[in-house]
């Protein structure tokens, strides 16, 4: 039988610390969403070596008061449909390392202008499998790591 791992339980919104700005952004917690979003405006793709790349502006904090400049490798290019739209929308997936209450992990995230979303960061099923469990009737359960 397989050893079971204590998993961790979030509620429905949580801080989480992005590497390497630092910055602690309030995240939806949602089980519907398949992948993680982040906020990144003023998107621009670049060429690496053969490879894409984009450089964008994420924000340092939840009102949109501030904006660190990041640049990543490209993982992967997604076409997002969302039900306010048929045409859907080509997003760049890049990888970013963050911390959730203790836990420090890598996970892909496709990067979309939130300004007129509630929250900068959406935390969905890809972070979420195996390692978490979600009590909608709970915020900010978690306290984050110290680095």
């Amino acid at each position: 039988m397989a050893e079971q791992h204590e998993k961790l339980l979030v509620g429905a919104l949580e801080s989480v610390r992005l590497h390497p700005s630092d910055a602690v952004l309030t995240a939806r917690i949602d089980t519907g969403a398949t992948s993680a979003s982040l906020d990144a405006r003023d998107i621009e793709s670049f060429e690496v070596d053969g490879c894409d790349w984009v450089r964008f502006n994420i924000p340092t904090d939840d009102k949109g008061q501030g904006f660190m400049a990041v640049e990543r490798k490209v993982l992967r290019w997604v076409r997002i449909i969302q039900s306010t739209s048929e045409q859907g929308e080509r997003r760049p997936v890049v990888e970013f390392e963050f911390d959730i209450g203790p836990l420090t992990q890598k996970a892909e995230f496709n990067l979309s202008d939130r300004s007129h979303l509630g929250f900068p960061v959406l935390i969905g099923r890809n972070i979420l499998e195996n390692v978490m469990v979600v009590d909608v009737s709970k915020e900010y359960s978690l306290k984050l790591g110290s680095h």
